[in-house]
């Protein structure tokens, strides 16, 4: 009788308590095999199961697995979404992502994140036509009756990179840290030789940060967020690795950009949003590049731009200022007779813009893209078919098809407005590499919209 009562007791005690509080800066306040995280509602942080990505980095050509590649995640706005991770021998990687919590279960609260990764001898991802595409959390799954991690786990948490040309393997890497507050969301780097379109990373919140297969000579490395100036700094890559980079914040103050969007024909209503891109990322074909953390208005969340805009804590630097950039129904209106349709470029210089100091935009409805990749990048034969949606003013449109690289490698006029499918006819697609499509509407030959930039990507199987 006395051991039942010591249960019994035992059992309200817990019930009473509930789940283990703890603080989110010691983990040692959790077990081993949880992690503190923030409940809705709740003052105190308690300790749950983590939630994390797993999948495997390979070779895009060969299939075979990539070793220590680089693994982070971000949120929507560039930010890390935890900490980086490295895969391991047989490619695959663990990535936690701290998660809020609706009640004292455990239960997600879903949150969009994407990846990026990078590994020596592998062209980084995303880069070119490839865009790294949001995984939901709330698709996160315990295993075994409800113990262990939440997993989230589909073809979007693997990812395939692509080898750089054999000209380029076993080049020298550049790697440093960024002086970051605990405040900062995050820092992107950008690295700049000769003509070529400027490699990105991420420095993560340690401040840490690595470029692979620099080439050799004078190489530029600029830093950018929103609210804090970085002197850039000028580094010379030989033949061995470049170690030690360091950013200093400046005191130089940064600048804001104020604008205007119109939204006609059609344009979706609730809105777009506005970004500004780095200029030596910007690949003028694709429409788009880097976005450096903050640089977006509305500096967070859905997209909801109708009218005037203001981007503040703009660094120094080259931009592109881009309207209708995501996947909001919405477009840049791509007819070059009519004002507020061009790519706008302004610089920041000790806290001054000068360019267009006041970009204003017209935005259309966009041209919608049936398949393949509406939404995801999909699986295709070397032949796809391509199928959009008729455009309500088109007479006629025009088709083009990148590579990977934003090379346009095949296009095709059709002259029919009812034609809105047609069967790739162009170079030979090469099995396992990544493409794009994409489709503009033209009315008496000049162009009066297009389908979205972030959508049309394929994958030959």
């Amino acid at each position: 009788m006395t051991r039942l009562l010591l249960l019994s007791a035992l059992a309200l005690t817990f019930t009473a308590c509930g789940p283990r509080e703890c603080v989110v800066s010691d983990p040692s306040t959790c077990p081993s095999d949880q992690v503190c995280e923030s409940v809705q509602g709740r003052d105190k942080p308690v300790c749950f199961a983590p939630v994390t990505l797993k999948g495997k980095v390979f070779d895009l050509s060969t299939t075979n697995a990539i070793a220590n590649a680089e693994v982070l995640a971000t949120d929507e706005n560039g930010a890390p979404a935890g900490t980086s991770t490295v895969s391991g021998a047989d490619g695959t990687y663990t990535l936690r992502i701290p998660t809020t919590r609706s009640d004292d279960k455990g239960t997600v609260i879903g949150r969009r994140v994407m990846l990026r990764s990078q590994a020596k001898n592998y062209v980084p991802f995303p880069s070119g036509a490839r865009v790294s595409l949001p995984i939901d959390t709330a698709a996160a799954a315990q295993k075994e009756k409800d113990v262990g991690p939440w997993i989230v786990q589909s073809p979007l948490t693997d990812v395939g990179l692509s080898p750089v040309e054999a000209s380029a393997q076993n080049r020298p890497s550049v790697s440093g840290t960024v002086e970051v507050s605990a405040d900062q969301r995050a820092v992107l780097l950008v690295i700049e030789s000769g003509s070529a379109t400027g490699r990105t990373t991420i420095a993560g919140a340690d401040g840490k940060f690595t470029f692979f297969n620099v080439p050799s000579g004078g190489t530029k490395i600029s830093a950018y967020t929103r609210g804090v100036n970085y002197p850039p700094v000028e580094v010379q890559v030989a033949d061995a690795d470049v170690k030690d980079v360091a950013f200093k914040k400046s005191t130089v103050p940064t600048a804001s950009l104020s604008g205007s969007v119109q939204l006609v024909a059609g344009a979706n209503g609730a809105g777009t949003s506005v970004v500004l891109v780095v200029e030596s990322t910007f690949i003028d074909a694709l429409g788009r590049g880097e976005v450096p953390p903050g640089l977006r208005a509305p500096e967070s969340g859905t997209p909801n731009v109708t009218g005037a805009w203001s981007i503040s804590g703009i660094p120094d630097g080259k931009y592109v200022v881009l309207a209708a950039f995501e996947n909001d129904g919405n477009v840049r209106d791509p007819d070059p007779g009519i004002s507020g349709t061009q790519v706008l470029h302004v610089t920041v210089s000790n806290g001054t813009i000068s360019g267009a100091t006041s970009p204003a935009f017209k935005v259309t409805g966009a041209v919608t893209l049936v398949s393949p990749g509406a939404e995801n990048v999909e699986s295709t034969t070397a032949t796809p078919t391509f199928t959009w949606t008729q455009y309500s003013n088109a007479d006629a449109y025009m088709l083009r098809v990148f590579d990977s690289l934003g090379n346009s490698i095949w296009e095709k006029a059709i002259a029919d407005k009812a034609t809105v499918s047609t069967v790739y006819g162009g170079p030979a697609l090469t099995s396992g590499q990544y493409y794009q499509w994409r489709v503009t509407a033209l009315r008496r030959l000049a162009p009066t919209s297009q389908t979205e930039e972030l959508r049309g990507l394929f994958r030959v199987q």
